[in-house]
């Protein structure tokens, strides 16, 4: 079974934090500031190539789930441990599926337009 949006959203943060406990900054680290996180798929009808956004409090950037390369957007100092966690193994088999569930969604959409 293949992860939600919602699930994908908890593994990064959950990612990050453990990324940053590691690290010599932990007094400095706000877990706080992560529970805004979310990762979202660009609607298919707007884009040709898979494309994520990851949205960390005011900051955004999308993402070409193909490559996983950065299409737009940046998240600051937080971007790098976004990158990490998007070449860990299974994510992005994890995002191309939730963006053909989104894929389908919005054909199934179009032809209950068409029929009504």
């Amino acid at each position: 079974m293949s992860k939600t949006l919602n699930e994908l959203s908890r593994e990064l943060r959950d990612f990050i934090v453990d990324l940053q406990s590691d690290a010599h900054n932990r007094t400095n680290m706000n877990v706080h500031r992560y529970n805004n996180l979310k990762v979202e798929i660009v609607d298919p009808r707007s884009t040709r190539t898979p494309q994520a956004k990851i949205v960390i409090g005011i900051s955004e950037a999308v993402f070409n789930i193909n490559g996983g390369d950065k299409a737009s957007g940046g998240l600051g100092p937080d971007e790098r441990y976004v990158i990490r966690w998007i070449m860990k193994s299974g994510t992005l088999s994890d995002l191309k599926e939730a963006w053909r569930r989104a894929e389908d969604s919005v054909g199934s959409n179009k032809e209950a337009e068409k029929d009504n």
